[in-house]
């Protein structure tokens, strides 16, 4: 028999992440299910870089400035519970392309306090950054082709399968022997500021029309900030 007395409330409450919130979510780690590949390890990471830049770019968010919107996050909450994550970034320079970087539900809570799946809180958190961040035309997601519940909540949400990315991994004892090997190349000269003009062309050029419409990549893209 359980004396959790179900809250009063039943609304969900989405706001900006807290400094506070960062331990709660640490302690809830386990309970954590997400769209991304190796989820508890990611999302402590993430967590631990929160921590770690918290301060500084809540202050940089205080004003106008190119960082200004470096790393955004929400959580929602319910009945004072947190429920869930999410974790977007700008995905261009000018901020019309942006991308989610991790959706979370913490699904050690009970259902009295909203910890309904990744599907009805995760829905709950994509909706607000689509009408919070206004810059954003376009929205990217990555996400493991065999999290089926994740591809459910974006399609859901109006997500569209855009392009596959497969990654590959070497062995340590491979790039070493690589790495011992003298290249046979031409003269290689190292990227400047003054190359992004053709690194934008080179860009343009390789990529099919609508992955190039929906990064809408620009010269200043390929610049490096000092």
């Amino acid at each position: 028999m359980s004396n959790v007395t179900p809250p009063a409330s039943s609304a969900v409450i989405i706001r900006p992440i807290q400094y506070r919130d960062l331990d709660t979510l640490e302690h809830c780690d386990s309970g954590i299910q997400s769209g991304k590949i190796s989820v508890p390890e990611e999302t402590t990471q993430s967590l631990e870089h929160f921590k770690r830049w918290y301060g500084p770019l809540k202050l940089l968010s205080l004003f106008p400035n190119p960082l200004q919107r470096l790393m955004t996050a929400y959580v929602a909450e319910k009945a004072g519970h947190l429920c869930g994550l999410i974790q977007v970034s700008p995905f261009n320079r000018t901020k019309s392309t942006w991308q989610v970087e991790r959706v979370a539900v913490n699904s050690a809570l009970p259902p009295e306090y909203g910890a309904t799946g990744l599907s009805d809180i995760g829905s709950h958190l994509l909706r607000y950054c689509f009408e919070k961040i206004w810059e954003a035309r376009t929205w990217l997601i990555e996400v493991d082709v065999n999290h089926k519940s994740a591809l459910a909540l974006y399609r859901q949400n109006g997500f569209q399968p855009l392009a596959q990315v497969t990654y590959w991994s070497m062995e340590a004892d491979l790039l070493t022997s690589l790495a011992t090997r003298e290249p046979d190349l031409p003269n290689l000269l190292p990227v400047s500021n003054a190359d992004a003009q053709l690194l934008y062309q080179l860009d343009t050029a390789s990529m099919p029309p609508l992955v190039r419409q929906v990064f809408d990549h620009q010269i200043q893209d390929f610049k490096v900030n000092p």
